[in-house]
Formats: structure tokens, C-alpha cells, sequence
């Protein structure tokens, strides 16, 4: 391995040619095993024993400034970083393949090793090392996707979950937890389709499952991204009675599956000496009927949390997203992707935003507070683990002066919904003390790490005082000493300097050395000086040099009290963390409806959906040009919109319009419109575009096909269903078919049928409305102009004569002659005669219960 100034190792750091496969086995054939190395190298025998707790993990061992992996650890490493492979004698003239990393850059190291889905073991030095004495080390850490505190491997507006997913019987159990945040849930879903919706709403990092089936079932629902573990039977722990407790609240059948889940989740975060237990004591069931259900195609059609086009922020997080905390934006999300289905809820946040919408003033005053509350949820598990630094308490430090200065704002709010805000952020007194306590134990700027010292006050502990005066003072007492001595000696040239190699010492010229007296020792020979030392300035040098390691020792003891008073507090910490993300959502939902000319909503418990001058969120704030809204009606007596027109029209666009306003409604939030009444909607379903899955051999159409089976498989009368040109991907005949006998399906659903919005080209389907009143006919309006046809984007009712394909692609160029032929040959077609309307009475859903519940059940 080369060398750099001062004899200190350099591995490869990726800037020049990658060591090639060839040089590694050169390296390797002349290398033994860890085993063989072992057995005659204390160091490597200790890395050995420490590998064998953690075998999956690639361990990196502290060894003086670098982070070095042994054998065929140091293989991997070698090849997974891009770093150079050396060896390390070990012995009896053996040597062990060897791989290191400095370690001042071992966080972008492991950055990449957590890219590639990667465990890896962290052993640190316990002690500082000495002469002919092997150092001790421990494993202080143990990083694996899913369970990383670090603020470098985490994004501020995402959660990061590992997931513990268990089948028992027919249910499955999915434990989730984010560690950075402390938070937990615990859900069970009863088939494959449940499943997926919950796992793409956690998009978790990590995914535990306990045998070979449960990894190949769940697999597939996860993005590629996503590590999967799979422990062993005798590697999930113990639930201790806290746990045991919240099981509970699960129906009957659900607790077996929720319980293996469980405690899978808490063995594996013990087993990577994280807080299992703690974690999962606190875990929140989840009722996935308790919240609007979208499946991962429906997350991807409307563009929920990322865009699908070339802009990622153009989605409908991105138009909401003024938050001004971190904690704030991943609520944002979560309520995002999971929009609730208690009324009494939403009306709660309606109530706040009104007020702040009215109140633009003290909005800004609360957003002014919110912008200086750090990532709390993230500081007080980085505190618990003992992963924080003095910037970490200084930063907290500042959240709890912002967050007292939010709950004076809180209190000039009338709105009564606000007072429970109020009142939870009065409660934590606690939190004003512990504000105290870090106010008068760390410096205004503290550093990075204890390492240097100077992140304690120095006026907070006595023996800290004494130590911060030595060294401040030193030069004043290394000056007096050089002026006593010069006096002392009669040696006008003497001066006292230092270097790390000799630390203090008295240098004169070659010319006066001679004139030393007796009792200076001479410490080194340069070709014009002498350098001497005494007891007295061995003294000082002592006393100076030892200052700076027993400042930094006294200042690591009071830091770790300091620690474990905010630890004490933790509970607090996190319900103050709490109520500032839902006020930063709620300040950040005022801003974007006052902004916007969003309205209140109108919300009910039957499944109707009334909006006038409706428009579509995430094109209004991103796209060019003025939105030209239109209206939605639908309920009890008109539950079908049929909706015809050209291509470029603006078809999907209103079916997706319709959607997001149902999202945002039941989030809480205000919506982009001039007036709606909105329905509870249980689940939503979107059946827009196509593409195909060439990994799991699926083309366009299979894919079309595979979710519109999922939509008539699990639709209720209070779901919301969006479905674009189904039948598109195959033959005109067998695509019109199949078009009609859905359509006809869920017209013969009756009572049981839930909203449809259906557009398509197939102009034969608007004369099911002759036979099924509750079906509306719909078109989107077109100016016939010499140029071509004008699209409006407005819908009127009625239906389409034509789709106007031909004259899009004469608009996108195609040559005349083509577009000649196309219209003989459509001219042609449009002469045969159309299908035969016929509903589908053999399968039809059973009248939705008095109750309201989603509950259907299929005659047969």
C-alpha cells in the first residue's frame, strides 16, 4: 500500500485507475486465510472473534487513523469501494489479504456500502493504545440499511422503515419501524393486494422475513433498493409485556401475525445493539381501513409524492411541500399516501388551516418559529443510541427556544382546535429546564466532536476551568519561563519552541551552546543550534500537554451527563416533535390554499363528489398556461361518467384531477377548486397508462389487464374508480369487448357500485347509458377550425362523435399520404356494426349494507 507524508497509509480513493480483478488475485494467492492468520497474529485473531458476531456484516476495525477489514472481508471491501487490496503480515513470515480506509473519510465509504444494500460492523478502540499491549476493541455499531442514525445516510423529508413482514394462517403481519424517528406501526394485511399497498406506502430500506417463501412473496413488491434479510428460527426475540400489550387492540385472528412480526422487528434491532425492545413497546396498530387505501400503480398514475415526468418535484407532495422542518415534511407524506377516514379528524385540520388562512399574519409568525426547529425526532434517537455530538445538543438546543417561541404564536390562535396544540407544548416544563441545562453547559458554537475540546462552558464545572486557564495561558507562562532562563543563563539567543516530535525545548545557536550551564540536557544537534531541556520546562510541558487530554476527558464526562438528562426527557422530546410537525403540515397547507385560491370542502359520509370549477393541483402549479377547470358530479343516482373526446384533450387529466381532489379532501386539506362536497372514499383505483415489466415478463397489455382485474376484484360501493382506454393494448375488437363487458360489469353492480369516472376512444360504449340510467355521457369539447381542431378542455355533457386521432397525428407531422389513407380506412370501419349491450347479471354484488361498511359480498 503507498505511503503519504508522515508514514501514514493511503488506500486507493477512487481518483485513479480501479485496481483490476487480476490485481486482487495476485494479491489473494499470496495471502492465508483469516483462520491460518489467526492463529499466529493477536490482531487478526482478534478481528476474527469479532467477525464471528456479526458473520453477514463486512467488519471495518479501527486501527490507529484507518478503518482496516481483514481476509475476505478486505476482499469484498477492496472490490465494493474501488480501493487498492494490500496485505498485512501476520506471522511466521504469513501474510493476510488487508483493506483499509483513513478514517476521516470513512462516512462517504459508507455511504457507498449502504448504496449497494450492504451490513457493516463498526469496532472501535476502548482504549488509547500502548507499548507491546494489544488494543482493546469492541463492535460499537452495527449499520445496515434500514437501521442507520446518521444524519449523511438519511434524508430529512423521508422516513427510513425497516419492515418485519410475517405470514401466519392467511394474514400477514407487517411490523414497520422508523429508527431514526422512534416510530412504529404494526398492521396486518389478508391478501397479496393489502400487502402491496402497505409496503408501498412505507417504501421501506429494509425487509426482514424469517423464512425463503415469505422472501420470494414480498420480494416483488419492494423497489429494488431494498435489502432483504432473512433470519434464522431462532433469531426473532421475546415481546416483553408492553409490547404484549398493544396486541390488543388487533382483532383476535390478526394477533399471531402481528406478534411474529413483532417480535422479529425487536430481535433483529437487539441483535444490531439497537433499542428492540423499546421500539417495539411503543408501537401504534394500524387499521388499514382506517385510512383511504391506494394501491402502487394508483401511487405512481397520480403522481403522489414524486412526478413521473422529467421534473420528480412535479407531484402532489411537491405542490404542498412549504414546510419548514423535516419532521414536518415527512408527515406531510405520510398523510400524503395515506389520506384518513375519520371525519372528525379531517373537519380538525380544516378548522386549523381556515384559521391561518384568514390569518396570513400569524401564519408567518408560526412558519418564522417553525424555520428554527431542528429534526428533534432524529436528535433524540441519536441521543438514546449515544450517537450525538455537542452539534447535535446545540442544535436541540436551539429547537426547544424556537418551539417556546411557536407556543407564544399558538396562543394569540381562537380556533379551539388549536388549543390542544397549545396546551401539549405548555405541558413538557420539563423541556424548559432541559433548555436551562444546555444553555448553561455548551459553548454558543460547539464543535463537531468532543475531540479537540471547547464544546463545554468553561465556567460550568471547576476542575474545566482550572484546565481551559493552563491552556489558554500557556504561552504567557511558556514566555515568562523563556525570559526567566535567558535571565538565569546569560543567553540572549535562547528561545523556547516545539515540535510533535520533541514537544518543548530550549533552542540556542551553536555559538552559545556551550555557554549552557549544568543541569540542561541536551536533546538534539542542528547545523547552527542546540536544543536543551530542564526539569522545569519538562515540567510545564507536562502540565500543558496533559491540560489538553484531561480537558478533553472532563469535557466527555459532563457531555455524557448531559446526554443523559436529554435522554431522560426523550418522551417529551418526541411528543413535542409531534405536535410541530402536524402544526408546520397544517401551516404549510394554509400557505399553498391561500396561494392558490384553494376551498374548504364540504365533507360527508356518503359517497358523493360535487366540485365546481374543479382543477388539477399538481399541473396548475407546475405546468405552462392557464388550467381550465370543469365540474364533477356524481352520486347516489349518477354513480358512471363516461367521457369521450380527442386525444390531447385533457381526458386523463380531469379523471386525475378527480382523484387528487378526493386525496386532498380527505388529507384535511383545502382543494383546488370554487366549491366541493366530498365523500369518503375507502380506496382509490386508477387504471391510467400502461408500460411494460420486461423483468417479470409482462407486457403493456398483460399489465393493463392485471390492474383492472385488481379494481374489479376489490372495489366497494365507496371506492373511486379512474379507468383510461382500458382494452387500448390489444386488437380494436378484443379491446372494445373487453371495454364494454367491464363497463357493463360495474353498471350491473347496482347499489353496489362505486364512482366511476371511464375514458375512452371506443365511442360504441356511450350507448349503455340507453340501458343503465345511472351512466352519464360525457365529452370534451372541440372547435372544427380550417387549421385543424382547437381543444377547449372543457367538458360538456353528451358524447363525442369522434376522437380526432387522425387529425393529432397530421398536427404531429405524419405525411399527407398516410394521413389520407387513415381516413379512408376509418371511414370504412366506423360503417360495421357495434356490439350488443348486455350486463353482466350473473356476478353481481349484493347492496351495500345500511352501516356504510365496504364489506361486499358476491352472489354467485
Amino acid at each position: 500500500m503507498a505511503r503519504t507524508a508522515g508514514g501514514k497509509r493511503a488506500p486507493h480513493e477512487g481518483n485513479g485507475p480501479v485496481p483490476s480483478a487480476a490485481d486482487r488475485t495476485s494479491v489473494v494467492a499470496r495471502c492465508v486465510s483469516l483462520a491460518d492468520a489467526a492463529q499466529s497474529s493477536p490482531l487478526i485473531a482478534q478481528y476474527a472473534a469479532l467477525k464471528a458476531l456479526y458473520p453477514d456484516a463486512l467488519l471495518l476495525s479501527r486501527v490507529g487513523d484507518f478503518y482496516e477489514a481483514y481476509g475476505a472481508d478486505a476482499e469484498d471491501l477492496a472490490a465494493s469501494a474501488s480501493i487498492l487490496l494490500t496485505s498485512k503480515e501476520s506471522g511466521k513470515g504469513r501474510r493476510v489479504a488487508m483493506a483499509g480506509v483513513p478514517h476521516h473519510h470513512l462516512g462517504s465509504y459508507l455511504a457507498r456500502l449502504l448504496k449497494q444494500r450492504r451490513v457493516v460492523a463498526i469496532a472501535e478502540q476502548m482504549e488509547p493504545p500502548a507499548p507491546n499491549r494489544l488494543v482493546r476493541r469492541e463492535i460499537a455499531r452495527v449499520l445496515t440499511p434500514g437501521t442507520v442514525l446518521e444524519d449523511e445516510f438519511l434524508e430529512p423529508e423521508r422516513n427510513n422503515y425497516i419492515c418485519a413482514v410475517a405470514r401466519v394462517n392467511d394474514a400477514t403481519g407487517i411490523a414497520a419501524a422508523d429508527v431514526s424517528t422512534a416510530s412504529a406501526t404494526l398492521c396486518v394485511a389478508h391478501d397479496d393486494d393489502e400487502l402491496a399497498a402497505e409496503l408501498d406506502r412505507l417504501a421501506p430500506a429494509e425487509i426482514i422475513v424469517a423464512d425463503d417463501p415469505t422472501a420470494l412473496r414480498v420480494r416483488p413488491l419492494v423497489s429494488d433498493e431494498c435489502r432483504t434479510t432473512t433470519l434464522g428460527p431462532d433469531e426473532a426475540g421475546r415481546l416483553d409485556r408492553a409490547a404484549m400489550g398493544s396486541l390488543d387492540e388487533m382483532a383476535i385472528a390478526d394477533r399471531p401475525a402481528g406478534a411474529s412480526a413483532l417480535s422479529m422487528l425487536a430481535g433483529y434491532l437487539n441483535h444490531l445493539r439497537l433499542d428492540g425492545d423499546s421500539i417495539a413497546a411503543q408501537v401504534k396498530i394500524r387499521d388499514a381501513g382506517s385510512s383511504m387505501m391506494i394501491d402502487p400503480a394508483t401511487r405512481r398514475h397520480l403522481d403522489l409524492v414524486r412526478g413521473s415526468g422529467d421534473d420528480e418535484r412535479a407531484s402532489l407532495v411537491g405542490v404542498l411541500s412549504r414546510t419548514k422542518t423535516a419532521m414536518g415534511a415527512r408527515l406531510l407524506r405520510t398523510w400524503t399516501c395515506a389520506p384518513t377516514l375519520d371525519v372528525v379528524e379531517i373537519r380538525r385540520r380544516q378548522d386549523r388551516i381556515a384559521e391561518l388562512v384568514q390569518r396570513p399574519s400569524l401564519r408567518f409568525a408560526l412558519q418564522e418559529s417553525l424555520a428554527g426547529v431542528g429534526d428533534v425526532q432524529r436528535i433524540a434517537q441519536k441521543i438514546q443510541a449515544r450517537r450525538a455530538g455537542p452539534r447535535d445538543a446545540a442544535a436541540l438546543r436551539s429547537s426547544l427556544a424556537a418551539a417556546a417561541r411557536l407556543r407564544d404564536a399558538i396562543r394569540e390562535l381562537r380556533e379551539p382546535v388549536w388549543q390542544d396544540a397549545a396546551a401539549s407544548l405548555a405541558a413538557a416544563r420539563q423541556i424548559d429546564a432541559l433548555f436551562e441545562i444546555l444553555q448553561r453547559v455548551l459553548v454558543d458554537d460547539p464543535p463537531q466532536t468532543l475531540a479537540e475540546g471547547g464544546a463545554i462552558r468553561a465556567d460550568f464545572d471547576g476542575r474545566l476551568r482550572e484546565l481551559v486557564d493552563l491552556r489558554s495561558h500557556a504561552r504567557e507562562r511558556l514566555l515568562e519561563l523563556e525570559e526567566r532562563t535567558r535571565a538565569r543563563t546569560g543567553v540572549r539567543s535562547l528561545r523556547i519552541k516545539y515540535t510533535q516530535a520533541f514537544g518543548y525545548y530550549y533552542e540556542v545557536t551553536r555559538t552559545q551552546a556551550a555557554s549552557m550551564p549544568a543541569g540542561f540536557a541536551r536533546r538534539q544537534s542542528l547545523v547552527n543550534a542546540e536544543r536543551f531541556s530542564d526539569d522545569e520546562l519538562a515540567r510545564l510541558e507536562a502540565d500543558i500537554l496533559g491540560a489538553r487530554t484531561r480537558q478533553i476527558a472532563t469535557e466527555r464526562e459532563l457531555f455524557d451527563g448531559v446526554v443523559a438528562a436529554i435522554d431522560a426527557e426523550r418522551a417529551a422530546l418526541l411528543s413535542l416533535a409531534q405536535v410541530v410537525a402536524e402544526v408546520d403540515v397544517v401551516c404549510s397547507l394554509a400557505q399553498v390554499a391561500g396561494e392558490r385560491g384553494y376551498v374548504r370542502p364540504t365533507i360527508v359520509e356518503q359517497s358523493v363528489m360535487h366540485v365546481e370549477a374543479g382543477r388539477h393541483p399538481i399541473i396548475e402549479a407546475f405546468g405552462a398556461g392557464a388550467f381550465v377547470p370543469n365540474d364533477v358530479h356524481v352520486g347516489a343516482d349518477r354513480r358512471f361518467l363516461c367521457i369521450t373526446g380527442p386525444n390531447m384533450g385533457g381526458k386523463s387529466t380531469y379523471l386525475r384531477q378527480t382523484a387528487l381532489i378526493a386525496v386532498l379532501a380527505q388529507m384535511g386539506s383545502f382543494v383546488p377548486a370554487s366549491r366541493a362536497t366530498v365523500g369518503l372514499v375507502d380506496r382509490l383505483f386508477t387504471r391510467i397508462g400502461a408500460g411494460d415489466d420486461l423483468a417479470a415478463g409482462r407486457s403493456t397489455f398483460f399489465v393493463e389487464m392485471a390492474e383492472t382485474a385488481l379494481i374489479l376484484r376489490r372495489c366497494t360501493p365507496r371506492s373511486l374508480l379512474l379507468i383510461d382506454e382500458v382494452g387500448r393494448g390489444t386488437g380494436t375488437t378484443d379491446g372494445l369487448a373487453i371495454a364494454q363487458a367491464v363497463s357493463e360489469y360495474l353498471l350491473g353492480l347496482d347499489h353496489a357500485m362505486p364512482i366511476v369516472l371511464f375514458a375512452t376512444h371506443f365511442h360504441e360504449l356511450v350507448r349503455l347509458s340507453a340501458a343503465f340510467p345511472i351512466m352519464e355521457n360525457l365529452h370534451v369539447a372541440v372547435a372544427d377550425e380550417s387549421a385543424g381542431p382547437v381543444f377547449s378542455h372543457r367538458l360538456l355533457h353528451g358524447s363525442s362523435s369522434r376522437s380526432y386521432g387522425i387529425a393529432v397525428a397530421k398536427m404531429a407531422g405524419l405525411p399527407d399520404e398516410v394521413v389520407t389513407r387513415a381516413q379512408d380506412i376509418a371511414a370504412e370501419i366506423e360503417g360495421r356494426p357495434g356490439l350488443q349491450t348486455q350486463p353482466l347479471r350473473k356476478r353481481r354484488r349484493q347492496p351495500a349494507p345500511d352501516d356504510g361498511k365496504s364489506q361486499m359480498k358476491l352472489e354467485m
